[in-house]
């Protein structure tokens, strides 16, 4: 009888982590704290015309929590206004003034993410 106790609790874990664990590697969940949609934050307007962007490619970004982490840390930056897309990997990247690479480099990289790539791309019409 203990026996059957003990492997339905076991199953029952086991159920629990899979179900969690598709959520998770599905993006709908979180790796590094915080869920799905708990909060919207808008996106950072520019005070100045935009002068330059960047697109900055990012290893490491495992779901939407992590995509919010980057973007809320680089809108942070005077004249950065960012949009990070987590299931390609990319931050792209409006200025309004001159932003050196290294301090972008920086504040992804203190989040523990790793930054491949750093281009400056045509500026877009918007």
């Amino acid at each position: 009888m203990a026996t059957i106790i003990i492997v339905l609790v076991l199953a029952v874990v086991v159920l629990i982590a899979v179900k969690s664990a598709r959520k998770r590697f599905s993006g709908d969940g979180s790796c590094c704290g915080g869920g799905g949609d708990e909060w919207v934050e808008e996106d950072k307007k520019l005070t100045n015309p935009k002068i330059a962007e960047k697109e900055v490619k990012i290893q490491g970004m495992s779901c939407e929590n992590c995509q919010k982490r980057i973007q809320r840390q680089l809108d942070r930056i005077d004249g950065v206004s960012a949009k990070v897309d987590w299931k390609k990997g990319v931050a792209k990247i409006s200025e309004d003034r001159e932003v050196p690479d290294d301090t972008i480099r920086r504040t992804i990289e203190r989040l523990d993410y790793k930054v491949v790539d750093i281009q400056s791309v045509p500026l877009s019409q918007e």
